[in-house]
């Protein structure tokens, strides 16, 4: 049986949004601004990567 789309992509948003969430908290504990920087670029790729995966249930 496959998931549906909408339900991989709400799996994914939770996962991504619970990693970004974690990310903010402990970055700025280590100093690490300049981390957003790059996650601009990253987040949304990483989401559309996990969105594919979760969908062909590589995951």
């Amino acid at each position: 049986m496959q998931r549906s789309w909408l339900v991989s992509l709400g799996v994914t948003a939770a996962v991504v949004g619970f990693s970004i969430g974690v990310s903010a908290v402990v970055n700025p504990l280590f100093g690490r601004y300049v981390h957003w920087d790059w996650m601009v670029g990253l987040a949304p790729t990483l989401y559309v990567i996990s969105v594919i995966a979760l969908r062909r249930r590589w995951v």
